[in-house]
């Protein structure tokens, strides 16, 4: 009877509201209902249902809720947050996250948000805020990278159909494979702890220039020296010459490999084919490609083998970019969260569509690298650019003191344009892009012009739209793909 003394008390005084008296209606409800509990409790003159009309705070939220869902034309039912385990092809996309200043280019995150609209699992306005649903993927892929084990996150009717209603308004190459409920805080990026990748290339990349490509069997060898160098790439080193935007002594440019190893070579269609595989922490943008690039260059003898140490050592070093068709996000981790929080809604495990993972793989992606270097030869025309590229660093070394001796006139001239010092701070990052070299950029036009067969063809007609759509790709330089 305590709580209904306090009651009378504030009560007592018509003038001053409960408000003024730092009471907001959430605790007068509180009190008031503890009130009745407590009289139901010593008396039996109160009665259940006078305690039951009275209206709780999560009542008038869920009515509010459901109000909000009939405004939006959602599907009826509870909003959770959730975990989507993701399986795409990337070969008719211009990577995975979305240009909203271009909505014409087609996207996976683009696909996916447009799906989830359609299918009434989100309202409409998430189309162009996906923040408004607590949105988060784990790892960005650039331009033809696919994966079969990509993770979003976000916030969602929690629907028992809701990976088949997704499905049904995505295209045939992008399908949602599994969907868990998680926490309020997850984060599909922040909570992973490593990411699994894997990268398919014809092993005649490490063929020597005077070795013939197509029928090219690579030797046990050549497979040590592979070894050897994965070997070097583990452990913690500074990628700073492996990604865009970093800086040498930036500890941001630092990654942990925990694991990087070559499965046993395999023929498809006529051309051997070998698998790598490597798990880190997290990826830069282009850092696997860049260490890819790098290994095919030492092992087919085009660089000698200390420009290795020399990427981890130097400023700025010149280093080739494989091409993206053969990277695919395996699998993303996420053993800290699980060893928290599974006991609540069972961790981030998908093991239960592991056939589907499969599947998919087997369909979708592995036809799509195989058939991409048979009938377009990506990586046979990659590797006559190698012999565009400085591997003795002293170009590097050069364009590094034009660079220096530039930012040092900036910092003399007091009166000079903070953004024109921050163009320049950033101009020796994008040095390791492969459109930087002079020589490489005429490699590429004489190649385009050599394909097509039109003499007007020009440098700038080629690379500088490449160049551009390549930096349009970049949305987080944080992660790679």
């Amino acid at each position: 009877m305590q709580l209904v003394k306090i009651l009378s008390v504030l009560l007592s005084k018509p003038k001053l509201s409960l408000r003024k008296r730092g009471f907001s209606i959430n605790k007068y409800l509180c009190l008031h209902r503890c009130i009745f509990a407590e009289a139901n409790f010593s008396t039996s003159g109160f009665s259940h249902q006078k305690m039951d009309n009275i209206p709780l705070q999560n009542e008038t939220e869920k009515d509010e809720q459901d109000k909000s869902e009939s405004k939006h034309g959602l599907l009826p039912g509870p909003k959770r947050k959730v975990a989507l385990l993701l399986a795409y092809c990337g070969e008719n996309y211009f990577g995975m996250a979305m240009n909203r200043g271009d909505r014409e280019r087609k996207t996976i995150e683009g696909s996916l948000i447009r799906a989830l609209v359609d299918a009434k699992l989100v309202p409409e306005n998430c189309w162009d805020h996906p923040n408004k649903m607590s949105y988060k993927v784990a790892s960005r892929t650039d331009k033809g990278v696919s994966t079969c084990g990509q993770v979003v996150s976000l916030k969602m009717v929690f629907h028992e159909n809701a990976a088949e209603l997704i499905n049904e308004k995505l295209p045939h190459d992008i399908r949602v494979l599994g969907v868990k409920r998680t926490t309020q805080g997850f984060s599909a990026q922040y909570w992973a702890g490593a990411r699994t990748y894997s990268y398919t290339l014809p092993t005649y990349a490490f063929a020597s220039s005077d070795e013939e490509k197509p029928q090219y069997r690579i030797s046990p060898e050549k497979l040590k020296s592979i070894q050897s160098f994965l070997y070097r790439y583990k452990g913690t080193h500074s990628y700073h010459n492996f990604t865009s935007g970093k800086r040498m002594g930036d500890m941001s440019a630092h990654r942990y490999i925990m694991e990087f190893e070559h499965e046993t070579p395999f023929l498809q269609h006529d051309i051997e084919f070998m698998t790598l595989k490597l798990k880190g922490q997290s990826f830069m943008i282009h850092q696997i490609r860049k260490m890819v690039g790098l290994m095919i260059a030492i092992v087919g003898d085009h660089a000698e083998e200390h420009y290795f140490n020399m990427a981890f050592s130097e400023p700025l070093v010149d280093i080739p970019k494989a091409p993206g068709t053969g990277l695919v996000l395996e699998r993303v981790h996420y053993d800290t969260y699980n060893k928290k929080f599974s006991h609540l809604h069972g961790g981030i495990d998908f093991s239960e569509v592991e056939s589907e993972v499969e599947q998919f793989r087997q369909t979708r992606i592995l036809p799509y690298i195989y058939l991409s270097e048979v009938e377009e030869e990506g990586m046979m025309e990659w590797l006559p650019t190698l012999s565009c590229h400085d591997f003795t660093g002293e170009r590097a070394r050069e364009d590094w003191k034009k660079m220096n001796e530039k930012k040092n006139a900036l910092e003399s001239n007091g009166d000079v344009d903070a953004s024109a010092q921050e163009k320049l701070d950033n101009q020796d990052f994008d040095a390791n892009d492969d459109f930087s070299n002079t020589n490489l950029k005429q490699t590429h036009t004489d190649l385009k012009r050599k394909n097509d067969q039109k003499e007007d063809t020009s440098f700038s007609k080629i690379v500088e739209p490449a160049e551009k759509k390549a930096r349009n790709d970049i949305i987080d330089v944080n992660e790679e793909s």
